[in-house]
């Protein structure tokens, strides 16, 4: 007998479910019905991811308070997938007292072991919505090929990465307005000296060969440290 620990993505806690989630979700339970049948041992769980951006700027835009918002939407979530026979054996949020409590953890294990760095950096900040702007929403020219509304962090048409503040004619996809630099200290895990170990994890067996090969595209290029 096995013992099979699943998860689907999370999803955001600023808007409904919808089918494209489902697709996954479905799949993702039929799956788990299938091992126990055959007697494994599954437990399905999944989280309204409540942290980030969308969400603050949702519960804006209701004028209503992020936690209040998350309430709300939970409970629209475990209604649509309680609706669709998924059967998840905890469906939680990330804004728990135990997410807080393991992330925590793993943190400040990482900051003994000297896996953590402080440094100042350059960040896109839209003066007019008085916030710094995560890559996902900032948009302009890519750097390498010059298409045109590509993300602050890659480009979907040369596939290239990149430095948000690397965009040419970049603009807030928030107020539409075009961004200015600012200064602002953040925190790092090192990466770049994990690179051996996830090489050869991942080279290892224990994931699909595709997906080992993939990931080899990034050890070639060079892990850089991970701004968190």
């Amino acid at each position: 007998m096995r013992k099979i620990l699943v998860t689907s993505a999370l999803p955001y806690a600023n808007g409904s479910i919808h089918l494209g989630h489902l697709v996954e979700y479905t799949q993702t339970d039929i799956w788990c019905r299938y091992q126990r049948m055959i007697a494994n041992e599954v437990y399905y769980v999944c989280a309204d991811d409540t942290h980030g951006t969308p969400v603050m700027l949702r519960a804006e835009k209701e004028n209503i308070t992020p936690e209040k918002l998350v309430e709300l939407v939970h409970k629209e979530h475990s209604q649509d997938f309680a609706d669709f026979n998924v059967s998840f054996d905890n469906f939680y949020s990330t804004n728990s007292m135990e997410n807080k409590e393991l992330s925590e953890s793993i943190y400040k294990r990482l900051v003994n072991n000297n896996k953590i760095e402080k440094k100042e950096i350059e960040q896109f900040y839209d003066a007019q919505k008085e916030m710094f702007l995560p890559d996902r929403y900032i948009k302009g020219e890519c750097p390498k090929c010059n298409a045109i509304d590509q993300y602050g962090d890659s480009c979907e048409v040369c596939g290239s990465t990149y430095n948000p503040t690397d965009l040419l004619n970049a603009y807030s996809v928030i107020s539409g307005t075009p961004p200015i630099k600012k200064k602002t200290e953040h925190y790092f895990f090192k990466l770049s000296e994990c690179s051996d170990f996830l090489e050869e994890w991942t080279k290892s067996g224990t994931l699909q060969l595709e997906a080992s090969n993939k990931l080899n595209e990034w050890f070639k290029s060079g892990l850089s440290n991970w701004d968190i």
